[in-house]
Order: structure tokens, then C-alpha cells, then sequence
């Protein structure tokens, strides 16, 4: 039998069998889950208020990193009680953000400092001062005509709101590496953030597994609004960029922590959830992705404490390096390959705590249709939806579903440095882990 087939009958007796089977019925078992996130957990605001103030910047290959990981290893172990707790090592990138400045340089001779940060894996200037007229690029069509040499590249695409980020973020991670050739001197980024702010948010600048670029930092949004302004004004100004980011010549080592309960019936059909640890080295990252830890970890915690017992393995993996080159997670595939594992589907969490609003699923449209019919009435009273995933995910481990949150706001936070525990919402980050246990339980 076609394995699509298969799976889309084995969702309609998982949801049938459990409604037939069971004592309590499903919509009774998912006001459990609800009750006991809103009203009895107390772990999870606990547990992620630690992780931020004992470990932030916790960059892969960091010691708060490597101590972060020993102590969710003993939450789960010592307070969970979970019995099967493993972990894998791996090579992760070692660079060094440094100390960067940024000062626009007018003709008047005024000097105005622009708040700015280093950008992952990018070898800064070596602590010289670079200094240059600046040509403004907001979109990637205006490379191809674009006339560089001797200046530094300014680019100034701004998000319109918290759902382009994509289509703004080849800015910051490939635009270094695409002036370089054309004799460009440096490269200013504005930061990816659709909220105006002081604070710079920084994140990777690479070009596949190259970091040959001229050297690039980012500035702040209002940094960049003053200097495009600035630019109308003045053609003669300057900036002189100073960084002394740099990428280490030997890797650091990481370690990924892998947990799960077993399934009672189906102890080889695995559901994973896979949360990254690693964060930047300017905040504490609590919304990115300390929150998606510890929702991970509160999973399994509620299927203890309700007695809930999964058919199927319910896995974890808080893993290394999602911020540059996934490492991590593609050490963990590795690892799942030569043992011959495989996955009903790999939830990713890794959206913030806003108020939940649904599941991305990459599946044919005939699974998607079948999920659709079956789960809907269980999600639908609390707000969440299934969205058919139809684009191109280079992800890992297939197939590739994702958790999603409102991020109207997430992306004032997002790699900068207010990503702190004082700017979680308690309320709908417990929220989030009750969305989550129940689409598992579903799915279960």
C-alpha cells in the first residue's frame, strides 16, 4: 500500500479509535491540557526565567551554551522524570563578534555615532577604521546595474511588516558576498526588524559555507532612517565602519540534547519536536528560542504529570548552531539515518511566545486535506489553524511541520538585544505549549 495512503488512514483510526476507546474524549482531554498550562504549570515561566538571567548569550560552542544544556538535562531527568536522555556532540562555527562602531561622517565636519552590531561568521575589519562614500541599495534588482567600487554598500530594504522578513533577509545574509566582487569596501545592513528602535539586530552574513565577504555590520532602524535622510542632504559624507568580529580557525563544540518517551504501541513511529538552543551572543534569548526549549521540555513534562501515554515515541531535540549553519539539527539527522529512524513529522518551534495561531505542514495537498477534515474541529475553539506549507524548506528531517505565533511584535525582539525574559507575555507563551501538547496528542 502507497505510504501516503497508509498515513492518511492511520490519522483518521488515531482521532477515531480515540474517540470510541477512551474514558475522557478528546475535547475533554485537550480542556486538561488548557487547564493545566493556564491554570496549574508553574515550571515553564520558572524554567524559561532561569535560562535567561543564569545563561544568556548562549552561542553554540559558548560556556553558558554547554551549561544551559546541563541543566535542562537535569530538568528533564531530576524533575520531569524522563528516563531516556542522551546527547550528541558536534562541530559548531567559532567566531568572535568583537567590538564594533559606526560613525556617519558629514561634510560639515559633524560626527553622529550609529548604533550598530557585528553580523555572524562575517571577519570584521581587523580593527581598522574603514571609511567611505556610501551608495544606498533597498532592493536586489538594483545590483545588477549597481556601481560600488571603493564605497560601502548601504542596504536599506525595510520589512513592511512581521511577515516579510523573508523576503528582506538576503540583505543581511548574503549581501556582503554579493558586492564583494564588484570592489565594494564594506557593507552597512539595516537591521531586519519592522519596528523603529536604537537597538541593532544582528544574525548571520555567510554565503553557503564561504566567509570571504568584505566586512558588514548592521545598524539600527533608526540609525538607518537617519543616515538614508542624511544621504538626501549631503552626497560628500562618509562613514567609517571599525569591527573586530572574527571567525576562529579551529570549530567549537556543541552538544545537542535528545529526550523522549516511548511510544506504548509504536514504539519505532517517532513524533519530534526540535527546538535550537543557541542564541546571540546580545541578549538573553528568551523569544529566540530559549521559549521554544522549555516548550519542548513542558511537552513531555505534560504528558507525565496528566498521565497522558503516547502511542507513538514522543522525542525532543534542543540542538545547536540554527542561527548560522543548522549544525546541529543536521548532525541529529545524520545520526537518525544510520539508525534507521523515522519520522511521522518534525514539529519545529521557533516563532516566539505570541498568542499562538496555528501549524505549517509541508505534506500533498490530499494528507493536508485528510488533517484538515480530522483535526480542525479540535483546533478550531482555541484559535488555531493548519496552513499547507508550499514552499521550499531545506530542512533535515522530513516531513518538516512548524508551530506559528503572532509576530507582530516578535520582531522588535528578534535578534536584538531586548530579547529578554522582562518582554515575554507569561500568559500566551503558556498558551503556546498548550497548542503544541494538543496538536502531539492529536497527532499522537
Amino acid at each position: 500500500m502507497n505510504s501516503k495512503i497508509q498515513r492518511i488512514i492511520l490519522l483518521t483510526l488515531t482521532v477515531t479509535l480515540a474517540v470510541s476507546c477512551r474514558k475522557v474524549t478528546l475535547e475533554q482531554q485537550i480542556d486538561k491540557i488548557y487547564d493545566y498550562f493556564q491554570n496549574k504549570n508553574t515550571t515553564a515561566v520558572a524554567t524559561l526565567e532561569r535560562v535567561c538571567k543564569d545563561y544568556p548569550a548562549r552561542m553554540s560552542g559558548s560556556e553558558n551554551n554547554d551549561e544551559v544544556i546541563d541543566y535542562f538535562t537535569y530538568v528533564l531527568a531530576e524533575e520531569v522524570g524522563i528516563k531516556n536522555i542522551w546527547h550528541q556532540e558536534v562541530e559548531v562555527p567559532n567566531w568572535d563578534p568583537g567590538v564594533t562602531k559606526v560613525t556617519m561622517n558629514l561634510s560639515d565636519g559633524t560626527i553622529v555615532e550609529l548604533p550598530s552590531i557585528a553580523l555572524g561568521l562575517n571577519n570584521g575589519t581587523n580593527g581598522e577604521d574603514v571609511t567611505a562614500q556610501v551608495v544606498e541599495v533597498t532592493s536586489r534588482e538594483e545590483l545588477e546595474t549597481l556601481r560600488c567600487k571603493d564605497k560601502i554598500v548601504f542596504f536599506n530594504g525595510a520589512m513592511e511588516d512581521g511577515m516579510s522578513y523573508g523576503k528582506h533577509a538576503w540583505q543581511r545574509s548574503r549581501g556582503a558576498s554579493l558586492v564583494t566582487d564588484k570592489g565594494a569596501k564594506a557593507v552597512l545592513v539595516r537591521s531586519l526588524s519592522n519596528h523603529p528602535g536604537d537597538t541593532p539586530h544582528t544574525g548571520a552574513c555567510h554565503n553557503g559555507d564561504s566567509t570571504l565577504a568584505v566586512p558588514a555590520v548592521a545598524i539600527s532602524t533608526n540609525a538607518a532612517d537617519k543616515l538614508s535622510e542624511a544621504l538626501k542632504q549631503d552626497k560628500k559624507l562618509t562613514v567609517t565602519l571599525n569591527s573586530t568580529s572574527r571567525n576562529l580557525p579551529e570549530p567549537a563544540i556543541g552538544r545537542n540534547l535528545v529526550a523522549e518517551i516511548p511510544g506504548k504501541v509504536n514504539p519505532h513511529h517517532i513524533i519530534l519536536l526540535s527546538a535550537h538552543v543557541d542564541s546571540w551572543f546580545n541578549s538573553q534569548g528568551a523569544q529566540d528560542n530559549a521559549s521554544s526549549c522549555v516548550a519542548a521540555i513542558e511537552v513531555l513534562r505534560a504528558y507525565k504529570k496528566l498521565r497522558m501515554k503516547p502511542k507513538n515515541t514522543i522525542r525532543i531535540v534542543i540542538y545547536q548552531d540554527e542561527e548560522i549553519n543548522l549544525s546541529g539539527l543536521k548532525e541529529f539527522a545524520r545520526i537518525s539515518k544510520e539508525k534507521y529512524e523515522s519520522y511521522l513529522f518534525d514539529l519545529e518551534i521557533d516563532c516566539g511566545a505570541g498568542k499562538p495561531v496555528g501549524f505549517l505542514v509541508s505534506e500533498d495537498e490530499s494528507y493536508f486535506s485528510k488533517m484538515e477534515e480530522v483535526l480542525t474541529p479540535y483546533l478550531e475553539p482555541y484559535g488555531l489553524t493548519l496552513s499547507l506549507y508550499d514552499g521550499e524548506r531545506k530542512w533535515p528531517i522530513k516531513p518538516y511541520y512548524s508551530f506559528r505565533a503572532d509576530n507582530s511584535e516578535y520582531f522588535k525582539y528578534h535578534h536584538g538585544s531586548l530579547d529578554n525574559f522582562e518582554n515575554v507575555n507569561q500568559e500566551t507563551f503558556k498558551e503556546c505549549i498548550a497548542a503544541i501538547t494538543t496538536f502531539v496528542f492529536l497527532m499522537d
